[in-house]
């Protein structure tokens, strides 16, 4: 577990903007959609570098054989 010391005003801030009731898990709320959004950067760095397959039907798996 590792300790974060934040200003009293970013705390109050960030239990406001997440719901949470306890400062740790605001944190963590919060650090987690953080890590979650820069994962997705990371995807759309790929963007335009594969082609797509036009005959790729993405509704097939939906129909019942």
């Amino acid at each position: 577990m590792t300790s974060v010391q934040l200003p009293d005003d970013v705390a109050q801030e960030l239990l406001v903007l997440t719901g949470q009731s306890d400062t740790d898990a605001a944190v963590l709320e919060a650090v987690s959609d953080y890590m979650e959004y820069r994962r997705q950067l990371k995807v759309l760095e790929f963007e335009g570098q594969f082609d797509a397959d036009p005959t790729y039907d993405y509704k097939a798996q939906r129909r019942l054989p």
